[in-house]
């Protein structure tokens, strides 16, 4: 159990910094008078958006494709909203908005598995190794899977 727990402490961090340094650089992008600082500023926004999803679901591999299309979000809605002069609420939700629609495009994408066949997908709870079916301890660390 403790190494479950482990695991959704070690993702919860992990989401916090990611939605952190977003949030920091939404918070920067705002308060930038200039239309490139703002546009690049959402990009990366973006980028850190779509990398802690991809990374929180689905590991290494699906953060990069999903960082990207983050980042594609991030241009979008800064093209969308720096120097329109909408209030910061509509602002807000024009970014939303964008985002919600390009990540939820790509999401699927990270929860198909990458074409690996079911079997091939099974994991340790306690070193995230793949494991066979019939495993009854992890051939990597030990752990029992009772």
């Amino acid at each position: 159990m403790f190494s479950g727990l482990s695991r959704i402490i070690k993702l919860a961090l992990l989401a916090a910094l990611g939605f952190g340094a977003a949030g920091a650089v939404l918070g920067y992008t705002q308060a930038a008078e200039d239309f490139w600082t703002g546009f690049l500023g959402l990009a990366l926004m973006g980028l850190a958006v779509g990398a802690t999803i991809g990374f929180v679901l689905a590991g290494r591999k699906k953060a990069i494709n999903l960082s990207m299309y983050g980042a594609a979000a991030g241009a979008v809605a800064g093209y969308l909203v720096i120097g329109a002069g909408y209030e910061p609420w509509l602002q807000m939700a024009i970014i939303g908005l964008v985002f919600g629609l390009v990540l939820g495009v790509a999401l699927p994408s990270v929860k198909a598995g990458g074409g690996e066949p079911p079997d091939s997908r099974l994991r340790c709870g306690a070193c995230n190794a793949k494991v066979g079916k019939e495993d009854k301890y992890c051939p990597n660390c030990g752990a029992d899977f009772k």
